[in-house]
């Protein structure tokens, strides 16, 4: 959605799909650690007034900062601007339904970008698996290296969706996991309706993966 803001256009996302799975890194880092943060302190405060009104001062900081990261804006000039009824519409009809979008998602498996089409490696265990056992032991060694130097789940996301996410019939390359290499590179563009849903559907994938193995491993 364009919109004028002190007589300069700027635009604000209202689908995921023109939001890159960097720039949603890119927000957490600026933003989202500290909101999330916040949240957190809320939750465990005990239930009253006081719980109410934080919970309504961070509804308003999330609104503030959402918007300055999609406009531009220096967060304090927007606290101060006299238009602050405009921004809370705009941020209520567009970026505050982001969230919504994504709890609602309809999983999919193969999707057209960048006017090619591409779909999710699905594991399974069964002749001619699909997710071979380097794919796994790669995506778990990202994981943990990731885990360790505190990365959150939006970086995550990059190199799990540089290995499983593919062009059709595309087999996995050992270097699509490399840290520069140019699948992880072309991955910080894909569009976070599609980066969402390769994360849901390996969660998914790789908990049946884990029971499937588990009832068919040998009795000890």
């Amino acid at each position: 959605m364009k919109i004028l803001l002190n007589s300069q256009e700027v635009n604000i996302p209202s689908d995921l799909s023109e939001i890159t799975l960097q720039q949603q890194i890119e927000f957490q880092e600026q933003h989202g650690n500290e909101l999330d943060a916040l949240a957190k302190s809320i939750a465990e405060m005990p239930d009253g007034i006081e719980k109410d009104l934080e919970s309504v001062q961070l509804r308003l900081e999330q609104m503030f900062r959402t918007f300055s990261f999609y406009s531009g804006v220096d967060v304090q000039s927007l606290k101060e601007s006299e238009f602050i009824d405009r921004i809370a519409s705009i941020y209520y009809s567009c970026l505050h339904q982001l969230t919504e979008q994504e709890s609602e998602m309809v999983l999919e498996q193969e999707f057209e970008w960048n006017g090619e089409i591409w779909e999710i490696a699905e594991p399974e265990l069964k002749n001619g698996d699909r997710m071979l056992f380097g794919e796994f032991i790669d995506s778990k060694q990202i994981i943990q290296d990731m885990v360790g130097l505190g990365a959150n789940r939006w970086e995550c996301l990059i190199p799990l969706c540089a290995i499983f996410l593919r062009k059709k019939n595309e087999k996995y390359i050992e270097s699509f996991s490399y840290e520069q290499s140019e699948r992880r590179i072309l991955m910080k563009s894909l569009p976070l309706n599609i980066a969402l849903q390769v994360g849901f559907f390996l969660t998914g994938s790789l908990s049946l993966f884990s029971q499937t193995f588990h009832s068919s491993s040998p009795p000890q």
